[in-house]
């Protein structure tokens, strides 16, 4: 019986050192894996603040300025550019020529449907009433 109380507790202590070791074996891997996101996300933020720097010094006035000037053939604004809008006239009507042309032809008359047929009372052979 004694035998069988040194063997129980012989085999607690050593699966009690394995749960530990396999506690701070899975501890140092999660540390590794931290250590790493860490060091991805200081990455990325010295990134972003390369990408805000260049951001600045493309962004500066002076050299917007510059760039319109050679590149963009701008003028200066005038007065007469300005226009109220009662100045500006009223669109007119819609014209549709190619509908002109058909019904000058003869082309253009309303055909009448199916359910044009039905409100007028007359059917078709072979319809359902």
């Amino acid at each position: 019986m004694i035998k069988l109380l040194h063997v129980v507790a012989i085999c607690a202590l050593v699966s009690s050192a394995l749960y530990a070791y396999t506690i701070k074996y899975e501890t140092t891997l999660e540390s590794e894996q931290l250590q790493k996101l860490k060091a991805k996300a200081q990455r990325e933020r010295d990134a972003i603040a390369v990408l805000k720097a260049e951001w600045q010094f493309l962004n500066r006035p002076d050299r917007l300025q510059t760039l319109s000037e050679r590149h963009l053939d701008l003028q200066l604004f005038s007065v007469t550019q300005v226009v109220r809008a009662s100045d500006i006239p009223n669109r007119g009507p819609k014209v549709d020529s190619i509908g002109r042309k058909l019904e000058d032809l003869g082309l253009g008359l309303p055909t009448e449907t199916p359910r044009d047929r039905k409100t007028s009372g007359v059917t078709t052979p072979g319809a359902r009433p």
